[in-house]
């Protein structure tokens, strides 16, 4: 009798709790449901990144809503800080070589934003409807990345030419050098491996820095800091 009594107990005690926790999902399905069901803004279908100095592009490949009205990118700029910046879907957004909507971010430089860096899209329409997050990686280069580049060495042939060292990403080298009236030239970009020495002065110097281009994809050329100066051989 004992144990028929335990059972109907326990029986009565699960079926307060099932009750009490369906009456709980209850209410807390109503507390989203009372406004009508979610409704989602088209996403970003994809998000790319090109690097820069102290700043960025971002290209925006948003999925077709006719409702969509602009997207919102944000990243961290420090602990628990955000920054953001609102792309409008218009007509000067539009790169139509690449087909996409597009931004350049720019950073200053009390920001100090080097690195990897996370960008986060969400699209919202006319109607205020938020989309789902999409997020991508970019790098930021800056004064720490610029510091570890390296000028191209020089070397100098026998019908005075100027040669220079090939490095990984170089895309030329900015030159200068001593004339015999010791003046030095104008300073010009040379994207050669070669460059003929006209009246230059034995002895005298040339001065040279490297500007690279470390992705395809950058959008801007970084060069080293400091040039290097190398002596003028006798003919």
């Amino acid at each position: 009798m004992r144990t028929m009594k335990r059972y109907i107990f326990k029986i009565t005690i699960l079926l307060f709790i099932f009750y009490v926790s369906c009456d709980d999902a209850n209410d807390l399905l109503n507390q989203y449901i009372k406004d009508g069901p979610i409704i989602y803004a088209a996403k970003v279908n994809e998000l790319n990144t090109q690097a820069g100095y102290s700043r960025m592009r971002v290209n925006i490949y948003p999925e077709e809503d006719v409702n969509r009205s602009y997207c919102i990118l944000s990243w961290n700029i420090s602990q628990g800080l955000k920054d953001s910046v609102k792309v409008e879907y218009l007509e000067n957004n539009f790169d139509n070589d690449s087909s996409c909507y597009y931004t350049v971010v720019d950073f200053t430089p009390d920001e100090g934003i080097e690195g990897n860096l996370e960008i986060t899209a969400q699209n919202v329409d006319v109607f205020g409807n938020r989309s789902l997050k999409t997020t991508e990686r970019a790098y930021i280069y800056g004064p720490s990345y610029i510091s570890t580049l390296i000028n191209a060495q020089v070397q100098f042939s026998s019908d005075n030419e100027i040669i220079f060292e090939q490095k990984i990403g170089a895309v030329g080298n900015l030159l200068s050098y001593e004339q015999n009236s010791g003046e030095f030239t104008d300073e010009i970009f040379v994207p050669d491996s070669h460059y003929p020495l006209t009246d230059a002065k034995a002895g005298g110097v040339v001065r040279t820095k490297t500007r690279y281009l470390i992705s395809e994809t950058d959008i801007d050329t970084l060069e080293v800091v400091n040039y290097l100066e190398t002596i003028i051989p006798p003919n």
